[in-house]
């Protein structure tokens, strides 16, 4: 009776792996900060509303069209 303890290789040694894309590899922090961007883009239209300050309003608006850039870019 023996045992063979080690492990049997890998039969195939050309075994090609393809890199994964940026966008698939990066896709999940980048949707969480594209969540927390439109949270962000909403306290900013809120508060340059209140205020009536402009750059505020302009500010979200960047950071609004920044979040939604970011499904699409990284799209699967």
């Amino acid at each position: 009776m023996s045992t063979n303890l080690t492990p049997t290789p890998n039969q195939n040694q050309n075994i090609v792996l393809k890199p994964v894309p940026w966008g698939k590899k990066y896709r999940a922090p980048l949707m969480n900060a594209a969540f927390w961007a439109f949270w962000i883009g909403f306290a900013l239209a809120h508060q340059g509303g209140v205020t009536n300050n402009s750059l505020l309003i302009n500010l979200s608006y960047l950071v609004f069209a920044l979040a939604c850039l970011v499904p699409l870019v990284t799209k699967k």
